[in-house]
């Protein structure tokens, strides 16, 4: 072979190489990939955009989901009703408390020399709201007990534990590290 053609067999070589690389970049980074292109959004979850619990609805309170985790039945439902609502009345009030709260903690801050007791004194009466929900939320859950049929007390005897209750961390490997495989 001659070196003429052994060249124009690399510059061959490296022009098709070249050509592979931009379409790989276009494909990448530039155009999206053919299975996305033209495919309908996926569909909603199950009920109506705009109910409670759905993406496009409010988010449920602590006591509404556990009630929907029960499966409480229509009657249930509206014998509740009035615990439900007065409940999410005390909870909304005591979130907005909170949030005055933090931004009046914010603006403590923000001065050039803030004042570390009046933060200790809001981050205080934050952690003492926070108590306050806890215990209004088991409170409104207890109240829920009377009008359960026994399956749904037994569940909410197990959801209690697991949403109020952490599950205790991990154990720690001992110092050192892990121990060796026999071998």
């Amino acid at each position: 072979m001659t070196s003429r053609l052994i060249q124009m067999l690399l510059g061959l070589s490296l022009l098709l190489n070249a050509f592979v690389l931009a379409g790989f970049v276009y494909r990448s980074w530039i155009d999206p990939p053919f299975e996305m292109q033209g495919m309908p959004p996926p569909p909603p979850p199950h009920g109506m955009p705009g109910q409670p619990g759905l993406p496009a609805g409010p988010r449920l309170n602590p006591v509404e989901m556990v009630a929907q985790d029960l499966g409480l039945d229509a009657e249930q439902r509206k014998v509740m009703q009035a615990l439900f609502d007065q409940y999410a009345k005390a909870r909304r009030e005591r979130l907005q408390a909170i949030q005055q709260l933090r931004e009046q903690t914010s603006a403590e801050l923000r001065k050039a020399s803030f004042d570390m007791t009046r933060i200790d004194a809001l981050i205080d009466q934050v952690s003492r709201l926070r108590a306050e929900q806890q215990k209004e939320t088991l409170l409104t859950l207890t109240r829920l007990e009377p009008s359960l049929r026994p399956d749904q007390r037994e569940r909410l005897q197990r959801l209690m534990v697991e949403r109020i209750v952490p599950p205790p961390p991990p154990p720690r490997p001992p110092p050192g590290g892990p121990p060796r495989p026999p071998q």
